[in-house]
């Protein structure tokens, strides 16, 4: 049984043999080369085994920072003169450590480390494993059993196979994606939808292992008949229906008084108090739904403003899994730069924007977005209230 840790402790740091240095004055380091810098990355010691938590030290007088490349999220940057990083994957990683003390191009330098076993998961890997379900692997690692893959389709009241394919055990410690048919899932159990009706649409599943190794498997053909699952809330929000609208699309902005504010985390709608995205700095614009291709395009009406908001496209998704009457969620929307909501801006979290919203209300002409803050000590909510736009706005 591998140990798990969800929070990155203090280690305790293990001094390497290094040469020192022959430059004493801090003037003298304006002009440094990578050799003269005298840093550690030393792995925190599991079971034995060297853990995936780096403890750094530079014993230089300079301004430090650390890259650390990671499997599914992007390259952490860290600076810090002594402190703790991570890596995700198994295996020979390269760290990258950048110095300076004049405020120039810094003098990089990089630094290997061997990772033995992966002690501490992050955030985005735990909830692709979906560690902590029933069904679910308790650990992140190598090693993949096709077997142990057990999956069920739904099907209509007298047996016809429907478009949903539900994982419902997959302990395999890998991160998994499936596909099927115009439906992707990409945590190891849950629900896979297509909303494509055919027969033997080939099931697929890609496999990436702890040390960054791949596998391809098929795991046979599924045909989709009728439509088990489509929940009204894709209309609603989309104006797509695979049958009686599979092109069109829908336009929503944000309503002209009243449209940002914030409440409760629980709250279906800003409770606490409202303005508008243009008295803070921001302009408003359009947000069009394309749900046949998964696209959010974002328009802005004055991209001048102060607030910096730009118009773009990205992936959409819709998670119905996260549906909670008792936090008024009637499912989430994630969204990806630049297609993003508009003036997505956390009110008292400085710049953040956030890329998960829960929706609290949706209607044929009404929407509102929930946002929650990062610190949930505060109990707080950001919101957005939107109103569609109709053909004749367009």
């Amino acid at each position: 049984m591998k140990k798990i840790f969800f929070a990155i402790p203090l280690m305790a740091l293990a001094m390497t043999a290094c040469n020192p240095s022959d430059i004493e004055g801090g003037s003298e380091w304006a002009a440094i080369t990578a050799d003269q810098i005298q840093v550690t990355a030393t792995p925190a010691q599991v079971d034995g085994k060297n853990g995936n938590v780096i403890h750094v030290v530079s014993a230089s007088p300079v301004v430090t920072a650390w890259d650390a490349p990671q499997l599914i999220e992007n390259t952490t940057h860290t600076v810090t003169t002594e402190g703790d990083i991570y890596v995700t994957r198994l295996g020979t990683n390269t760290i990258t450590l950048s110095a300076t003390n004049t405020g120039g191009a810094p003098v990089t330098k990089e630094i290997t480390v061997q990772v033995d076993t992966i002690s501490y998961i992050t955030d985005a890997i735990k909830n692709r494993l979906c560690i902590g379900k029933t069904g679910a692997p308790d650990h992140f690692g190598i090693g993949f059993d096709v077997s142990k893959v057990i999956i069920e389709q739904e099907t209509t009241e007298d047996g016809t196979p429907g478009n949903k394919i539900k994982v419902t055990s997959n302990i395999n410690p890998t991160l998994c994606t499936f596909k099927w048919g115009s439906g992707t899932m990409d945590t190891n159990i849950g629900d896979l939808i297509t909303y494509d009706l055919g027969d033997d649409m080939d099931l697929t599943l890609e496999v990436l292992q702890a040390d960054g190794s791949t596998k391809n498997f098929n795991l046979g053909k599924f045909s989709a008949k009728e439509y088990t699952f489509f929940p009204k809330e894709i209309t609603l929000l989309t104006g797509y229906h695979p049958t009686e609208s599979p092109t069109a699309t829908k336009t929503w902005t944000l309503v002209d008084e009243n449209n940002w504010g914030n409440g409760g985390n629980n709250d279906a709608k800003p409770s606490w108090w409202t303005t508008t995205v243009n008295a803070q700095g921001g302009s408003n614009g359009t947000i069009t739904f394309d749900f046949a291709n998964s696209t959010l395009t974002k328009v802005i009406f004055d991209e001048s403003n102060s607030a910096g908001d730009k118009g773009g496209s990205g992936a959409f998704k819709l998670d119905f899994a996260s549906a909670n009457a008792s936090a008024n969620i009637l499912f989430r929307l994630n969204t990806t730069e630049p297609g993003n909501i508009i003036y997505p801006i956390m009110i008292n979290q400085g710049d953040y924007h956030p890329t998960v919203y829960d929706v609290t209300l949706l209607t044929e002409k009404d929407l509102i977005l929930r946002a929650q803050h990062t610190n949930d000590n505060t109990w707080e909510g950001c919101f957005w209230v939107f109103k569609a736009v109709t053909e004749d706005e367009k």
